[in-house]
């Protein structure tokens, strides 16, 4: 079981980081063009506010990336936790 807890978690890691890629994507292709363009790809979750106008259907996908990326991280650490409990037991 405890095998099967690090599987769970690796694989919700590994859709945290495509979900991340996704709407850093997502948020250049909104973006308007300039200097703060390339701190996009790291700061995307506090510039999504500053979409607006023609740029709502990409927030939108932006905003369902980060909705994505926070429920992986939720099962990713829900899932160490049971990791961690069932080695523990197995002792």
């Amino acid at each position: 079981m405890a095998l099967i807890a690090t599987i769970v978690t690796v694989l919700a890691l590994a859709g945290a980081i495509v979900s991340w890629i996704a709407a850093a994507t997502f948020q250049l292709r909104a973006a308007h063009p300039g200097a703060a363009r390339s701190l996009t790809i790291v700061l995307w979750p506090f510039a999504t506010r500053r979409l607006q106008d023609g740029a709502a259907e990409h927030a939108a996908k932006v905003n369902k990336a980060l909705v994505a990326f926070f429920a992986c991280l939720t099962v990713a650490v829900a899932a160490t936790s049971v990791a961690t409990n069932l080695s523990r037991l197995s002792r």
